[in-house]
């Protein structure tokens, strides 16, 4: 078709030259950027740092917190793997927010701030649901039905394991408030 316009953006132009006096072709590559991906940068040094392992690890023992909560046939345990799956979605986005540079996209964005406050907010749902998950499942009420069905023993790790992510949260959040601490006062 004639009129037909090409609307994908060209990427490489290749331009050849050649010369009547020699057998000589020089090729030239021009490359062009689409606009895709500008500013991304791969990061995996990040994860050599502590607040980089920390989040490894929280996520690490998220999913030792599923492992050992699943099935969620109480209430309780419900909320205790609600709290982790949250928990666990939000930090998979940091580690790529981290990995991939993609805070350099948005520079106008608080993002030690945000993180902060969401850090926070993890560590009070943890230790919520990671108390209620141990209390409720050492109930006398919850005890013989779980221990029958083979439950207790994974329920009870699964809250020990939500007290350790307390801890790696609760690392990481004073990581993030140092961090943004620091980045106050330049300003």
């Amino acid at each position: 078709m004639a009129g037909e316009v090409n609307a994908l953006p060209q990427v490489q132009q290749k331009e050849t030259q050649s010369t009547t006096h020699s057998a000589a072709v020089t090729a030239t590559v021009k490359t062009e950027s689409t606009g895709v991906g500008e500013g991304l940068k791969l990061n995996p040094w990040y994860f050599k740092t502590v607040p980089g392992i920390l989040k490894l690890v929280q996520v690490v023992i998220a999913i030792i917190c599923f492992g050992c909560g699943s099935p969620a046939v109480t209430d309780f345990s419900r909320f205790f793997l609600f709290v982790v799956s949250i928990c666990f979605i939000v930090t998979i986005l940091l580690i790529f927010v981290y990995l991939f540079g993609l805070k350099a996209l948005l520079p106008n964005l608080p993002w030690l701030f945000s993180e902060m406050v969401y850090t926070a907010i993890a560590v009070v749902l943890y230790i919520i649901g990671a108390i209620v998950e141990l209390a409720m499942t050492g109930d006398s009420k919850y005890t013989f039905a779980l221990k029958i069905h083979r439950f207790y023993n994974p329920y009870m790790a699964a809250g020990v394991f939500g007290l350790f992510n307390i801890v790696a949260y609760g690392a990481g959040l004073a990581f993030i408030f140092k961090e943004w601490r620091e980045s106050r006062q330049v300003s």
